[in-house]
């Protein structure tokens, strides 16, 4: 565990690592981080910006994953994200942590709060798969629920195989207009706003799937507790972790993983592209 302490407005990295990653090994890199705003402290809530990068030494594709979230006086706020990456040459890999509370002109200037965090990266023994995010970013509307990301392990990993899917979603509420921007647009409607915010759950499940396309078994289904984004919170990141195992003898030889978000209001809902993540590892 990596700590830092942090003053608003400043930013900082910690947390430098680096791993050694063999050519044609996938890498499972993950992030935990939580933070605390202090009691006393001004403002009812503080930005803070997460961002965990990994980068190979030789140049080439990295990763950098996290997320924004407005914290609240006293509560714990916790970030965490995760991701793939390999190198088609054996190499070190290094990875560090960006933490941000760049904003002057906020209540909370002055105040210092302490960052504990850990990030791991895990050699992969078997399939890995990543969502693509087709489709992010879009806004739900109050009351629908939506597949937002999913992924399918290919038909070769067979059965009896352990099923690991961790998925995080970057979500805001349409509180105000301007405050849920991704690709140079605003994705909340004018007409639309409710400062009540917006009462999110989010679910993680596993399926299999025949060669028709049709889901024949669910593997397990895992929901979050329903969980209230108001217009001083309006950021927020949340993940969940599924583990199951593959029958032996399973009725269809594809494992599909998807993430659905439930939007109960009143307000919209916006999954962010940015920071939205789905990993499957089948071992």
């Amino acid at each position: 565990m990596d700590d830092t302490t942090l003053t608003v407005p400043e930013k900082t990295r910690f947390a430098p690592g680096t791993f050694w990653a063999t050519a044609g090994t996938e890498y499972l890199v993950s992030m935990d981080l939580q933070s605390v705003k202090p009691e006393g402290s001004g403002g009812r809530s503080m930005y803070l910006g997460v961002t965990l990068s990994c980068s190979p030494q030789a140049g080439g594709p990295g990763i950098s994953v996290g997320g924004t979230q407005n914290m609240l006086t006293g509560e714990t706020t916790t970030y965490s994200n995760q991701g793939l990456i390999s190198v088609p040459e054996d190499g070190a890999i290094d990875c560090s942590i960006k933490a941000s509370a760049p904003y002057d002109d906020v209540a909370s200037n002055g105040t210092s709060f302490d960052i504990d965090a850990t990030w791991n990266a895990t050699p992969v023994d078997g399939e890995a798969q990543a969502s693509d995010e087709k489709g992010l970013p879009r806004t739900i509307a109050a009351g629908a629920e939506e597949t937002v990301m999913s992924t399918d392990l290919p038909p070769d990993q067979g059965g009896g195989d352990d099923l690991h899917a961790l998925t995080s979603l970057h979500l805001t509420t349409c509180t105000i207009v301007n405050g849920s921007r991704e690709d140079g647009r605003a994705w909340c409607s004018p007409n639309a706003l409710d400062k009540n915010g917006s009462t999110v759950t989010t679910t993680l499940r596993a399926d299999l799937v025949d060669d028709s396309g049709t889901v024949c078994q669910n593997l397990g289904t895992l929901s979050g507790e329903a969980d209230h984004i108001d217009l001083y919170r309006h950021h927020r990141v949340l993940s969940l972790e599924l583990d199951e195992t593959v029958p032996r003898q399973p009725c269809g030889e594809t494992v599909r993983v998807s993430t659905s978000v439930h939007n109960e209001g009143p307000a919209p809902l916006v999954v962010h592209r940015s920071n939205s993540s789905l990993v499957v590892v089948g071992e």
